[in-house]
């Protein structure tokens, strides 16, 4: 893998084996979503609700009881392509990972770029394989499309940002930072660090094009703060930021929590070949920085983008490995060099042989480690799923309720209305009425169950005011039970 000229920290025009390799990687990365897909996990929760506002918006009407204003509607919003093929969960899942294969793909351009060729595919190549990215991209989830597009408003200001004077085309970035917003709301803060950290590096540059920093960086502020504070812009009833601070009041953590959650899920984030070529990568090009004076200014570059990221989603958000989306791309540039200088480094034919052994295992490994977030699913959600098509099977697609813990999946594979456990009021709440509240789904083992006292009212409901339809089991699931409401 030598350096093709005119790819030393700029861009050359790609070279046609060059791009069959980034299609062999996006290639790869595809069939392993495909696998990962037809394993049929069910949707999780987050996963349920994005799918269930956008078939309301495909069918049409107001925002439901499940949508809070927090959730940001871009993802629903996109999903109503998907409508137009299907609605199921395998298409659902193929539009998220969409975005995933265009960050790969942005994470080529960047690496050959900022350092050259080699780097660009070898860090495409690791983002594909790593288990968060993979895993993340086949959920109904907004964290990789928001990812992906702050990360390419990032790109267009840095190719913008030309050696002599900055491009009048850096505006560009304004409606894609926009977009990302409105898929993710948090995806403004890792835009804004991205953008800080390109004009810290090119701040020579910079000076001279204040006017054009001026109009994009202005212009994507005010599209930022137009979706996060007014509400219609969202069509929420109350603003984000608003809706935000109250989940954030009620959910209060230590500074602290994201970090230890990341160190505790540190065995699925590092794990597998591609966890430990991540780190491989960034020792060695920690290493080769000290004594490449060319290369050390945008290593430097891309290592503060990537820590600043990393800590203040740590800080500000709980420790979910989605929740890092942003961080993957970024950090695979500077893995990405460092495993390049290495393979150069070597006598060409063991770096043929490490080449090929890692073209070969690196995708199995990679699937296989993933496709342990898929069988959690299952092993949880599974049962629900099953005793949920059930009761979709018996009220024969007519209105029907269900009062149940798991609101949005069951909403989903039943396609009933359902409705959260109250223990007080329930027995007179017109949801109650024999035409709407026919089912009462109990599924234990899970966070949002009811507990302790709730509990009690919940079983002393069943005892006294439904009757056992059938099986109690629901069929021998081990986690469902169903009762039917009396006649």
């Amino acid at each position: 893998m030598s350096r093709q000229p005119g790819s030393r920290g700029g861009w050359s025009r790609p070279a046609r084996r060059e791009l069959l390799l980034l299609a062999v990687i996006v290639g790869v990365y595809l069939l392993m979503a495909l696998w990962l897909i037809a394993a049929g996990a069910p949707l999780g929760h987050d996963e349920s609700v994005y799918a269930l506002r956008s078939r309301q918006m495909h069918l049409g009407g107001t925002s439901a009881w499940y949508w809070n204003d927090y959730r940001a509607p871009g993802l629903p919003l996109i999903l109503q392509v998907t409508w137009l093929i299907s609605g199921t969960e395998p298409f659902l899942r193929l539009t998220v990972w969409c975005f995933g294969a265009a960050g790969v793909v942005l994470v080529w351009m960047l690496g050959r770029l900022l350092f050259d060729t080699a780097t660009g595919l070898i860090a495409a190549a690791g983002l594909a394989l790593t288990a968060p990215w993979l895993a993340t991209s086949v959920m109904v989830w907004p964290d990789i499309p928001g990812a992906v597009l702050g990360l390419a408003a990032v790109t267009i200001v840095l190719v913008a940002t030309g050696p002599i004077r900055t491009s009048w085309w850096i505006v560009a970035a304004a409606p894609v930072a926009s977009a990302a917003v409105l898929l993710r709301y948090g995806a403004l803060f890792p835009m804004g660090i991205g953008v800080l950290a390109v004009i810290v590096w090119k701040r020579d540059i910079v000076r001279r094009s204040v006017p054009q920093y001026a109009v994009a960086v202005g212009a994507t502020v005010a599209a930022g703060l137009a979706v996060l504070f007014i509400p219609a812009v969202t069509g929420a009833t109350t603003s984000p930021v608003s809706s935000m601070r109250a989940l954030q009041a009620d959910n209060a953590l230590p500074l602290t929590q994201g970090i230890r959650d990341y160190a505790e899920q540190a065995g699925f984030i590092l794990g597998g070949y591609a966890g430990l070529l991540l780190v491989a990568g960034l020792a060695l090009g920690a290493l080769y920085a000290r004594h490449d004076e060319i290369r050390r200014s945008a290593w430097l570059f891309v290592l503060a983008w990537m820590g600043a990221t990393a800590l203040l989603l740590a800080i500000i958000l709980h420790g979910e490995y989605r929740y890092l989306s942003p961080v993957y791309p970024v950090v695979w540039l500077i893995a990405g060099w460092g495993l390049a200088e290495t393979l150069r480094r070597l006598p060409r034919e063991p770096a043929l042989v490490i080449g090929l052994v890692l073209a070969v295992l690196a995708p199995i490994n990679a699937a296989t480690h993933t496709s342990s977030e898929t069988d959690l699913l299952e092993e949880r959600f599974g049962d629900l799923r099953a005793v949920s098509r059930v009761i979709d099977t018996e009220s024969g697609y007519e209105d029907c309720g269900v009062i149940t813990s798991y609101i949005p999946q069951v909403a989903w594979y039943t396609e009933c209305v359902a409705r959260r456990f109250e223990p007080s009021p329930v027995l007179t709440s017109p949801f109650f009425a024999r035409s709407q509240a026919d089912y009462l789904l109990l599924v234990t083992g899970g966070k949002r169950q009811p507990e302790g006292d709730a509990l009690d009212a919940y079983l002393e409901l069943v005892d006294d005011v439904f009757a056992e339809s059938g099986d109690p089991n629901g069929g021998n699931l081990e986690y469902a039970v169903v009762y039917e409401l009396d006649e």
